[in-house]
């Protein structure tokens, strides 16, 4: 993004990664959706080697004006907040957020209705029409639009011919345990949501009735064919070897939109039709930045539309078939040279 906007893209980055939370935040407080919103992260070094990235962060976060909301913990440090033995240092945000994603979203369609949206769910668009007035065609129906903003991220496959091979899926799984009951705060005690500093990593946070919610790894072949409770469960109790043989009530996946260079690609397919894709697993706060961003381009202000738009993006030859293997080779080799630090 440097070739787009020059030296600017450092303050730029920064003051625009802390807008999803203070969308997401009006919003809670605006609706009054119930979502387990809190504040409190660790970003946590899985090795020693992670520490100098973490100080890097620390120091960026400093310099600019987060001192009173970070802090640089040792082992012993992150010993105090965790009953885990497995990391080395952290950095402690307590500007970030946690939620609830499902109740969230129910939250914001329930906004959004009051507001005179009209919402229709399991009427798949089968195609997308281009021309002065554009619209979009179901199997049941037609719909004309002044706008259409294409923004199923990596759940459908419309308009190949301009975004086939830009996006590609990969799994990741989730597990919630059983109820914890007061070892929910005996191994979690300020309720922090955690995540490690690897290329692939662990992640995981208390739920509202005292679960362990926890997610890891990622299958890159783009088919969900995984036991993800088997595959996180020694994860789990690596973790917190107070919770070995802890039950799981439920496991569940979802397909991530994963781009090369992990820049959202925003952008046109023709004079009134718009497409929004790729936040590469972190979707939650960046679905609301690029939403903004889209409601502003749609109503003509297309600043900020026009610096993502203007980014180049790799584009792999014949789609999933050859994206996702290259995909999938791509993170072992990143795997790898992270296991050599």
């Amino acid at each position: 993004m440097r070739r787009t906007i020059g030296d600017d893209v450092d303050d730029f980055i920064w003051n625009l990664r802390w807008r999803g939370h203070q969308i997401i935040q009006q919003r809670v407080e605006k609706y009054g959706i119930a979502c387990d919103l809190k504040h409190g992260h660790l970003h946590a070094a899985y090795k020693p080697a992670h520490m100098v990235g973490l100080r890097k962060d620390y120091d960026e976060a400093v310099h600019r004006g987060m001192g009173d909301e970070v802090s640089l913990l040792d082992r012993s440090q992150v010993r105090d907040l965790l009953q885990s033995d497995l990391y080395h240092g952290a950095i402690k945000n307590t500007r970030n957020m946690h939620l609830h994603p499902l109740n969230l979203c129910i939250g914001e369609a329930r906004a959004a209705e009051s507001l005179g949206a009209l919402i229709f769910e399991n009427s798949e668009v089968l195609e997308i029409i281009h021309g002065s007035t554009p619209g979009v065609r179901t199997a049941h129906g037609h719909i004309d639009a002044n706008q259409v903003l294409l923004a199923g991220d990596v759940y459908h496959k419309l308009e190949p011919g301009k975004l086939k091979g830009k996006i590609f899926p990969a799994m990741g799984g989730i597990v919630t345990t059983a109820p914890l009951g007061d070892l929910a705060k005996q191994i979690n005690p300020e309720d922090l949501a955690v995540y490690d500093c690897r290329f692939v990593l662990d992640y995981y946070r208390l739920t509202a009735d005292g679960r362990l919610l926890f997610g890891g790894g990622a299958n890159y072949s783009g088919k969900d064919s995984r036991d993800i409770a088997a595959e996180l469960r020694p994860c789990i109790e690596q973790t917190f070897p107070a919770l070995k043989g802890v039950a799981i009530d439920y496991q569940w996946s979802c397909a991530m939109g994963i781009v090369i260079n992990r820049i959202p690609q925003l952008g046109k397919l023709s004079d009134n039709v718009w497409y929004c894709q790729g936040y590469s697993g972190h979707g939650i706060a960046t679905t609301h930045i690029m939403g903004e961003i889209m409601g502003r381009a749609i109503t003509g202000q297309l600043e900020q539309f026009d610096t993502f738009a203007a980014c180049q993006h790799i584009r792999v030859p014949m789609g999933d078939l050859l994206g996702n293997p290259m995909l999938a080779a791509g993170m072992w080799y990143y795997q790898m040279l992270e296991r050599l630090r």
